[in-house]
């Protein structure tokens, strides 16, 4: 395990003035500069919507209509019905700060794999894990704007007669597509929809998930511009230190990105892993925080994980230190599994607080 790097970040071709023609000799090259990465970073974001599959190539109208609005106290709950693709219309929950002053900061809150969907973050989960994950809540109340909706196949959007999370319908109807192309589509319609809200900050919208909610957090940050600032919890793992891989890819249930099922089988490296999707977030601020005894590691394995992990941090600080905003990436390793601790939620909202300028 200790042969695993990600040197190879900051690496780039170089060439003459044929490179692209394939004239002359090239050869690969530490980048040095801003320019030399964002060509970087541009020909990676071509990779990672590869991976995709081939989604609608123009927004439908939003034609948003609030459903319901109702007090709770220390803030408003704002239902409103909108548009993510044709006749596919979804209920997204907006909480907003009673007595604000001004427009607020603005947070998606992505939900993580569980049948409550959105009313885990909104804290309508009465269990100990929904506590912990009611994260729309608990920013509501620091004063942010907080936006929720299910994510495809969960709660009111899945699918009849199956379980939470079976994507299989969604295949059978956008074979050339996939659900992680989708769950970020519907997330840039969430981003329209936040920019039509009055109470709302358009130039200061964050983004915030655990599990599946902060890997889809992650992607969406390396190819939503709009988004400011994010916080992945136990989102994602590096593929080159995965014990398996199919995660990504599965040919069953949920199904997240099958284009990447050949590279599985043939036990191929990715075309695109973690640590290069953190640093297209750059130079905006994303906060990656994972344990170590995750993604089937046990605690036995800390001193395996551990410094991979470390590693790929050091990897991705590089790049926004090309930037000269090196506080703008930070990564927190814990070794509490699969969860999101107190300790770590606080981490979470003080770092989304000083990002997008919380003026409480």
């Amino acid at each position: 395990m200790t042969d695993i790097t990600f040197d190879g970040l900051l690496e780039i071709r170089r060439g003459g003035d044929g490179l692209t023609m394939g004239g002359g000799a090239s050869h690969i090259a530490t980048i040095e500069t801003v320019e030399e990465w964002e060509a970087k970073a541009e020909a990676l974001r071509s990779i990672f919507r590869q991976t995709l599959g081939r989604g609608p190539s123009e927004a439908c109208p939003l034609d948003a209509e609030v459903v319901s609005e109702t007090s709770q106290g220390d803030h408003v709950k704002r239902s409103i019905a909108y548009s993510v693709g044709p006749d596919e219309r979804i209920v997204a929950d907006v909480l907003i700060p009673e007595r604000l002053n001004g427009r607020a900061p603005a947070v998606l809150c992505i939900h993580p794999t569980t049948p409550f969907g959105r009313e885990q973050v909104i804290g309508n989960d009465p269990s100990e894990k929904g506590k912990d994950r009611a994260y729309a809540l608990h920013l509501a109340r620091r004063g942010f704007v907080a936006l929720a909706y299910d994510l495809l196949s969960a709660n009111e959007r899945k699918y009849e007669g199956l379980r939470d999370f079976d994507t299989a319908p969604f295949y059978k109807k956008n074979p050339e597509w996939s659900v992680r192309g989708k769950d970020l589509w519907d997330l840039s319609r969430a981003v329209d929809l936040l920019e039509t809200i009055p109470e709302a900050d358009a130039g200061r919208i964050g983004s915030i998930g655990h599990s599946q909610g902060g890997g889809i957090t992650i992607h969406a940050m390396a190819l939503e511009p709009r988004i400011s600032a994010g916080v992945s919890s136990c989102g994602d793992w590096p593929v080159r230190f995965s014990k398996n891989p199919f995660n990504h890819a599965r040919t069953g249930w949920w199904v997240g990105r099958p284009f990447l099922r050949p590279y599985c089988q043939a036990a191929k490296p990715f075309p695109i892993e973690l640590h290069e999707t953190l640093a297209l977030a750059a130079p905006r601020a994303i906060m990656h925080i994972t344990a170590l005894n995750d993604f089937q590691y046990s605690s036995e394995e800390t001193h395996l994980t551990r410094p991979v992990l470390a590693s790929m941090g050091e990897s991705v600080s590089r790049v926004f230190s090309l930037y000269g905003v090196k506080d703008n990436f930070r990564q927190v390793l814990h070794e509490e599994g699969h969860g999101f601790a107190d300790a770590h939620r606080e981490m979470a909202y003080a770092f989304l607080e000083k990002r997008l300028d919380v003026r409480r």
